[in-house]
């Protein structure tokens, strides 16, 4: 009878632990996409904070570990005209905008045990890390029409003795903190600030050196040259080469994107223990 009970009070124990470990989670995210790289000044730059949404799914190893994966969609920008002190970068007046479109799988540390709709386990911070394939594409409008960037080789990418074409897909380590709250009816409220590491210094189209304005102009030809030109450099005397080979911007430094906001999710769970 004895070695019965026993085995009934396992049984029980272990659906219990099996429900929370298959508790799925699907849900939205909403809050904002920052930028941090050669044409941002500080670490946040409210006016160019932009926004960000998404979709995400997770799915529950353990009320400590869980697996995510998400979509999400942001717009970043950034401009000389942060360093309006700085006169050569006022003149030049380099400027661009980009969509991000994240693609992400992380894995997340609760640092208290998490069970939706729990009343003893219903809040806990979060650390999380993982790995992202994004695209981007920026761009830069000149008297009212917008350039796609990538396409007029603004630093040479591509072309005679110029650095190699950059992708516009590529990886990024995400990194970052967060938070989750059980609101009650296996609905999820969270909070997130996840730092995207990329290993790109061309989210902003600007990276090493000024290539020749001549050579611009002569290589890619026609209009599009001359475009192209204007795009690399928009400082007065930039047509007399005096800015050839010149810094353009920190190639010792890659580019960062920032996704920080809000999330709501519904657990979707097989079993249903109470009184947790």
């Amino acid at each position: 009878m004895k070695s019965t009970k026993l085995l009934l009070t396992l049984a029980a124990l272990f659906i219990g632990l099996a429900g929370h470990a298959q508790d799925k989670e699907v849900g939205i995210f909403l809050g904002t996409c920052e930028y941090q790289g050669d044409l941002s000044k500080d670490q946040i730059t409210l006016n160019q904070t932009k926004p960000g949404f998404g979709v995400l799914g997770r799915y529950y190893i353990n009320p400590r570990f869980d697996i995510s994966a998400g979509l999400y969609l942001g717009w970043i920008s950034g401009s000389d005209g942060n360093y309006q002190t700085v006169t050569s970068r006022a003149e030049r007046n380099l400027s661009f905008q980009s969509v991000v479109v994240d693609l992400h799988g992380m894995l997340e540390y609760n640092l208290l045990p998490y069970i939706s709709n729990s009343k003893k386990y219903r809040f806990t911070p979060v650390l999380f890390a993982g790995l992202s394939v994004f695209y981007f594409n920026p761009t830069d409008t000149v008297n009212g029409t917008t350039y796609n960037l990538h396409d007029y080789h603004t630093e040479g990418e591509g072309l005679t003795n110029g650095p190699a074409q950059y992708s516009l897909v590529q990886i990024a380590i995400p990194v970052g903190i967060g938070f989750k709250y059980s609101l009650g009816n296996y609905w999820n409220l969270g909070l997130e600030f996840g730092l995207r590491k990329t290993f790109t210094d061309y989210l902003d189209d600007v990276s090493g050196k000024y290539y020749s304005y001549d050579g611009l102009i002569s290589q890619i030809g026609g209009q599009k040259g001359i475009i192209a030109a204007e795009l690399s450099n928009k400082s007065p005397g930039a047509s007399s080469g005096k800015y050839d080979n010149t810094l353009r911007g920190n190639p010792n430094a890659n580019d960062t994107y920032i996704f920080a906001g809000f999330t709501l999710t519904k657990t979707l769970r097989r079993y249903s223990c109470k009184g947790i």
